[in-house]
């Protein structure tokens, strides 16, 4: 994997420039640390009783979806078509699926990256970027069983005013608990120091919480960081 530094507003534009016409997908993480592993295959997705971590099965998995399928229904306008659409709604609500979240833009990206401003548990920590050639896609449930790849990608339906805001697309693992790793992938650091600044670049750019999230709850976040910052 290549690793890169951004430095500033210019380098993050730049990037932006650099890939206007090539086609790969982009990922942004608040601490460079952080590996390509969905949330559902992290060691920390599950706890047993006594606190520790009870880490990955896929039978509490299958469990998890085949609740929140169930109980979801009555908030849902349209009924989901297949698996996959079920998986991208339960990842857009925060449930913990095999699903990872990737964009198109790479200042989407960004501004997930940047979202605590460098600043996480109380302590300062660079954010980063990933950005990677666009994968193998499928289109529907069966597309999955013949594809031979252990990761590929899913462009949702979009089900969500999130889908379309965010320019979304999601990577599905089939073995969750893994990192991605690919000679391909790229990593762009963003020093904590600079995280702030850029954030605030970023904004400028309409790109927020506001944008990011077009419902009243993002609305009413972005507008209280606004007033935080007397912006």
């Amino acid at each position: 994997m290549e690793q890169k530094t951004i430095k500033c507003w210019h380098d993050l534009a730049n990037l932006a420039d650099e890939f206007k016409l090539k086609n790969w997908i982009f990922r942004g993480v608040e601490d460079s640390t952080y590996e390509l592993v969905p949330k559902v295959g992290r060691s920390d997705s599950r706890k047993n009783l006594d606190g520790s971590h009870a880490g990955y099965s896929a039978e509490a998995e299958t469990l998890t979806i085949d609740r929140f399928q169930r109980e979801a229904r009555p908030h849902l306008g349209i009924e989901p078509r297949s698996n996959l659409d079920w998986l991208s709604i339960a990842q857009h609500h925060g449930l913990p699926t095999r699903l990872l979240d990737w964009s198109e833009s790479p200042l989407v990206a960004a501004y997930f990256a940047l979202r605590p401003a460098g600043i996480l548990g109380g302590e300062r920590k660079d954010a980063a970027i990933y950005g990677h050639p666009a994968l193998p896609i499928v289109k529907t449930d069966e597309d999955c069983k013949k594809v031979g790849n252990e990761v590929f990608a899913y462009y949702p339906q979009h089900l969500t005013p999130r889908i379309t805001a965010q320019r979304g697309l999601f990577t599905y693992h089939e073995k969750p608990e893994q990192p991605f790793i690919s000679e391909r992938l790229v990593k762009w650091i963003i020093p904590s120091l600079i995280c702030f600044d850029l954030k605030l670049a970023v904004s400028k750019c309409g790109i927020d919480e506001a944008s990011m999230f077009p419902d009243l709850d993002g609305l009413a976040k972005h507008v209280g960081w606004l007033h935080k910052w007397s912006l």
